[in-house]
């Protein structure tokens, strides 16, 4: 049987180890479960086997493969694929060069080549579409079966860079499969994140290994796998991601405020240890339930909470296995989280733990000052300093900021600042293989403006920002699951926003200015008639 590679499907793809097979089972029994159950491409990776033996064992794969009508693919040796005519071969980046190897096996077997930056992806467009078929993008996050990992897990944003580059360059001959440390649990995230940024590329498959080789029941493995690939939406919390109609009216914030006062959200505060108290005090003035919890066994029980959120503020870093704990656990029963990458580049320990962080979970809402979501775009030409705001920048900078933020994290970003800016990379939750988001790109999303004028003042009180995420927290907790996640957000900037102006036009400094915009708040929610003082705002 011969493949043509036009025939290569990418999209589960089975990469073997023989040290991990349960008691009991065998290597060959744990590819077959998997070829019945919607497998469909296998690599064959024996680092430690010798010849006769990886020569024998990949004979009888080969045959069990092509009679499921998959191809086999060899890891790294290329004696071993070509004595026994395999259907391609797989190569890292210290192997033997791309175009010998294609000298030695001729132009019909496939190529596959572990990529993790850019420059790499440039190298290869260089050779041209007759060296490298496909690449393997990673490693997205760390796994046991890379012994001495060469390169730190790339996240979702790394592959996001590798689609890009392939873009750039006009790749199209290429194929992607993401791998390292794939799992159930983030699967859906990374197929739904990794698009490129013009919408015209995602990942074409997955690389699994431990989930089906060490499994007891590798069949039924696979078939959960399958079933992953095959949706094409990703429901990762439980209120309505519709982009239409994203202008926010006043009737709709009307509504989204009555339900808040109505489901009375628990909103969990990982926060800065300055911003607990204020942030407490906003919660309570907008008919929230706050919890200040940095207790690492709970948060299941509280995530369970009907209407509990997130916000995670990483002003005051707590312990990172609480917060990964944290995370898990609001995503794991699609409640909403509300991130704030305080000082998101200011430091090299700031910098890698926000970096982690967004590695780890989905978020509903990222919420920064315009530093902070310049350097998320990876817009910022030099490190912020401390947690202050950026100032001097157009607002044109700032919306393609915004944007970027919120599709390369499939999110609503919040830029603040005299113009707020809010913007929709949801997609709808949608999500497939090869196609990208069918052409929706960065500049193609939702993306409004709320401008209330200057409020300067806001400024010189600590915790006003962090505040604002309290806001956004409780009005996206507040919804029903037929609520509409953008519009709680842009309620929740209003709000806060309107409160803020008045609050401004009453103090007599930056301590009753506290106290006037947490009154304004209280009083903006249970008077609840938005028409008389939502701020401006405009599509951008």
């Amino acid at each position: 049987m011969k493949f043509s590679k036009e025939q290569f499907d990418y999209s589960l793809y089975l990469v073997t180890d023989s040290g991990m097979i349960p008691e009991g089972k065998t290597l060959y029994g744990q590819v077959e479960a998997g070829l019945q159950n919607g497998v469909t491409l296998v690599q064959i990776r024996e680092k430690d086997a010798d010849t006769k033996f990886f020569i024998e064992e990949a004979l009888q794969i080969k045959e069990l493969c092509h009679a499921h009508n998959v191809p086999l693919i060899i890891n790294d040796r290329i004696d071993v694929a070509m004595a026994i005519g395999a259907d391609g071969i797989h190569v890292g980046q210290d192997d033997m060069p791309i175009p010998m190897i294609r000298k030695l096996v001729g132009p019909d077997m496939v190529i596959g080549w572990s990529v993790g930056f850019p420059e790499e992806v440039d190298e290869l467009s260089k050779m041209g579409p007759d060296m490298v078929d496909y690449i393997g993008v990673g490693t997205l996050f760390p796994t046991l079966t890379k012994k001495n990992p060469k390169k730190a897990p790339m996240g979702t944003a790394g592959a996001i860079r590798v689609l890009d580059a392939l873009e750039r360059n006009n790749a199209h001959w290429c194929r992607t499969v993401g791998i390292g440390g794939l799992h159930p649990d983030n699967i859906e995230r990374v197929l739904y994140q990794c698009v490129s940024s013009n919408g015209k590329r995602s990942l074409d498959g997955i690389c699994v290994v431990s989930d089906i080789i060490a499994s007891l029941d590798a069949a039924k493995s696979t078939k959960i796998l399958r079933g992953l690939i095959d949706k094409t939406d990703y429901k990762f919390v439980n209120i309505g991601l519709s982009t239409k109609n994203s202008l926010t009216t006043t009737d709709e914030i009307q509504s989204i405020i009555s339900n808040t006062l109505k489901a009375r959200p628990l909103v969990q505060h990982i926060t800065n240890k300055v911003h607990q108290n204020f942030g407490a005090n906003v919660t309570l003035a907008l008919g929230s339930s706050p919890i200040m919890s940095e207790i690492q066994s709970e948060v299941n029980d509280l995530a369970a909470i009907p209407h509990a959120t997130l916000l995670l503020n990483t002003g005051s870093v707590a312990p990172p296995e609480m917060l990964k704990a944290a995370i898990r656990a609001y995503n794991d029963v699609k409640r909403p989280i509300v991130f704030d990458p305080v000082g998101y580049s200011a430091t090299e320990t700031r910098l890698l733990l926000n970096n982690k962080l967004l590695t780890f979970g989905q978020f509903s809402c990222i919420k920064g000052n315009s530093s902070e979501i310049l350097g998320l775009a990876e817009l910022n030409k030099e490190r912020m300093k401390g947690v202050d705001a950026s100032s001097g920048i157009s607002n044109e900078l700032l919306i393609q900021a915004t944007k970027i933020v919120a599709f390369k994290y499939k999110t609503v970003a919040v830029c603040t600042g005299e113009f707020d800016f809010i913007a929709d990379g949801t997609i709808e939750g949608k999500y497939s293989l090869s196609k990208g988001t069918n052409g929706t790109s960065v500049e193609d999303i939702p993306c409004v403006a709320v401008e209330a004028g200057p409020i300067e003042i806001m400024g010189d009180i600590t915790a006003s920002g962090c505040s604002l995420g309290s806001t956004i927290a409780c009005m996206i907790g507040g919804q029903p699951s037929e609520g509409n996640l953008f519009h709680a957000v842009v309620a929740g900037v209003m709000l806060y926003k309107a409160a803020g102006k008045i609050a401004s036009e009453k103090c007599n400094g930056s301590g009753s200015f506290q106290v006037e915009l947490i009154d304004a708040l209280y009083r903006l929610t249970r008077e609840n008639t938005p028409v008389t003082w939502a701020p401006k705002l405009t599509h951008t």
